[in-house]
């Protein structure tokens, strides 16, 4: 997977800009491009860019977590650009993946269900301090999952004064021992760092 740079950037300049702290949203976009027909989960939905930008593939379904419904993010995947996205409150890491998305035109699946049969996961939980990371981390780890994760703020950005943001987030990436990038010195991470997990030991170019 090549993120050395991204072609679709222009495409998302108006939408989400091209500078800290939404440029990193190109590099969701293009790693959606990767994968065909596939599921994404989007744990952490916040205002819904981050799932707006995993949608740039329409052939792929993107599951978008988040413990609490947002009406930002709610009115903007109304648009039929972003009928590919599904929305899921709940809280699927404390319910430990036991929950069950119950969501119109889709046939009925576990939390755990979704997320293993997921390519591609973005992960973005408040507070950035290792804990909910870790137990993401694990749990797909246990289940043999082989697919990729991204990371935000891993706590070594190239922001001005962010450089070692989040040390918490910061030592649970350095504890990580499956292959993993640091792509925080990309031009379109984030400002706080980003990282990416190969858990099938894929190749990540950036």
């Amino acid at each position: 997977m090549n993120i050395s740079y991204s072609f679709i950037v222009e495409k998302l300049a108006d939408k989400f800009g091209t500078a800290p702290p939404y440029c990193y949203y190109a590099i969701l976009s293009q790693l959606s491009t990767y994968f065909n027909n596939s599921i994404i989960v989007d744990l952490g939905t916040h205002r819904g860019e981050s799932a707006a930008a995993l949608a740039h593939n329409k052939s792929n379904i993107v599951y978008s977590y988040d413990i609490e419904h947002r009406e930002e993010a709610a009115e903007l995947f109304e648009k039929i650009e972003f009928e590919n996205i599904k929305y899921i409150i709940g809280n699927c890491i404390e319910s430990n993946w036991s929950g069950m998305a119950m969501l119109e035109g889709i046939q009925p699946k576990s939390d755990k269900e979704i997320f293993l049969s997921s390519e591609l996961i973005f992960l973005d939980v408040d507070p950035h301090d290792g804990i909910k990371e870790d137990k993401v981390l694990n749990f797909l780890i246990d289940n043999n999952w082989k697919g990729v994760m991204v990371c935000d703020d891993i706590g070594m950005g190239r922001e001005p004064g962010k450089e070692n943001a989040h040390p918490s987030m910061r030592n649970w990436w350095h504890s990580i021992d499956i292959p993993k990038y640091n792509i925080s010195k990309n031009y379109f991470a984030a400002g706080t760092g980003t990282g990416i997990v190969a858990f099938d030991n894929q190749e990540v170019i950036f």
